[in-house]
């Protein structure tokens, strides 16, 4: 990381417990080379201010915490610079050990050893191993304060590690369960209801690393490995909603959408804080798994929260859609007609209601005109539809071409005492009425 370290202009004059003799053995010189390094520092001069920071942290190291504060940060901008290419990896030794030092003079091991570990994996790529294991131990030694950047920095040289063939997944995973509940802990912690706006732009950012995480790790995981991160945290979370949000944003990513846990979550969250777009995405989940009573329920109320006409129409004719599907023939018509309701020039809707009708000539046709009766009825719908909503003109005519061979007998009518021009009703569900026309006519 190149961002300069919280703390490092804290404490000019504090002498560190482990400080022996603070000026160095010639503590004119000592002066001399501060000031020129406070200057150049202040400046903002860092590849100037280097080589007086350099005869300090040999010869007074603990003059000042700014040495050992923000000697990664000044070495990380002179390492850029040609004139020390050849002492680059002198450099990043120098760089390392400035942080064990500290450590030894100003503590904060575990956030120290945090900033140590992401150097040597970036700046030291062979010694990656060794920073993975220094970032688990920052990980033991901070617990859930760690900062918000360590668990991604962890993972990112994880999946390094892996991709060159030095750590196995299972290895790398370990990295993930290590780091998980610290994430959790940590967007419970700062998404609570009544933080402080700090602590909420911290529960952002926390947010962030999970979505970093997530991200570099999405290749490897499955849905019984995310299930397995993150269940454990789901009791002590069910009733917050950033946890919760995250969580189904976290299993929806890695394709777990019709996943028990992910159907648990989902109707907690929605529960909290119902939404048209959490019931679209529980119904679509649920009709994944089979549960079509439940997916009706939450398309029902999908269309109930809808927020414009347009959305509440689109989930209308999903629902005559999935009935249809079903064989639900009367669900068909009672989600068309509402949709109508909206759009009362719904092509679309007026011929689902002709198919449902259509479907439901076996069973239905029991009157004078059989079969032949219900086919009118649909070719009615049909009709409709091509006169409200030109753009379905070509498929309700091929429709109608369809069923037409199928209108009743004329002969058979004449013996039922049923004539062209005259009214007949189609019972069972359906209930409606038509024009009697015969097959070719």
């Amino acid at each position: 990381a190149m961002a300069q370290d919280e703390d490092e202009n804290g404490g000019e004059n504090t002498v560190a417990p482990a400080c022996v003799n603070k000026w160095g053995n010639d503590s004119v010189e000592t002066a001399k080379q501060l000031s020129l390094f406070n200057q150049y520092y202040q400046e903002k001069k860092y590849v100037e201010a280097f080589p007086y920071w350099e005869y300090l942290f040999i010869n007074a190291p603990c003059i000042q915490k700014r040495i050992m504060y923000a000697g990664p940060f000044i070495i990380k901008k002179v390492l850029r610079e040609d004139a020390y290419k050849a002492r680059f990896e002198g450099l990043v030794d120098t760089l390392l050990m400035s942080e064990d030092m500290r450590i030894e003079f100003f503590g904060q091991e575990g956030y120290v050893l945090a900033k140590k570990a992401d150097d040597m994996a970036k700046l030291a790529p062979k010694r990656r191993a060794e920073a993975l294991a220094i970032f688990s131990k920052s990980i033991q030694l901070e617990g859930d304060n760690t900062k918000d950047d360590v668990p991604a920095d962890y993972i990112y040289a994880g999946v390094k590690e892996y991709v060159k063939e030095k750590l196995t997944l299972d290895q790398l995973f370990l990295i993930l369960d290590e780091i998980t509940p610290v994430i959790d802990n940590n967007i419970a912690k700062y998404n609570a209801a009544g933080v402080s706006a700090k602590d909420s732009a911290l529960g952002v950012k926390w947010l962030s690393t999970q979505e970093a995480v997530i991200g570099m790790m999405k290749p490897y995981l499955s849905c019984d490995k995310l299930t397995e991160l993150k269940q454990p945290a789901f009791v002590a979370n069910k009733t917050n909603v950033d946890w919760l949000k995250s969580t189904v944003k976290l299993l929806d990513r890695g394709g777990c959408e019709s996943s028990d846990f992910y159907l648990q979550c989902s109707e907690v969250l929605f529960g909290l804080e119902p939404s048209s777009a959490a019931a679209l995405s529980l119904a679509k989940s649920f009709g994944k798994q089979g549960d079509d009573r439940k997916a009706t329920s939450y398309y029902n109320k999908a269309a109930d929260l809808a927020s414009s006409d347009e959305e509440r129409y689109d989930i209308y004719i999903k629902l005559a859609k999935t009935a249809k599907n079903n064989g639900q023939y009367s669900s068909v018509r009672d989600y068309a007609r509402k949709a109508l309701g909206v759009n009362p020039n719904s092509g679309e809707a007026y011929i689902l209601i002709g198919d449902a009708y259509s479907a439901s000539a076996a069973s239905c046709g029991t009157g004078d005109l059989g079969r032949g009766g219900v086919y009118l009825v649909a070719a009615d719908k049909y009709m409709k539809a091509r006169s409200v909503d030109g753009s379905v003109a070509s498929e309700a005519n091929s429709k109608i071409a369809n069923i037409s061979g199928s209108f009743p007998d004329k002969q058979t009518a004449f013996f039922k005492g049923v004539i062209v021009g005259s009214s007949y009703t189609v019972g069972c569900w359906i209930g409606e009425s038509t024009t009697v026309r015969f097959n070719g006519e």
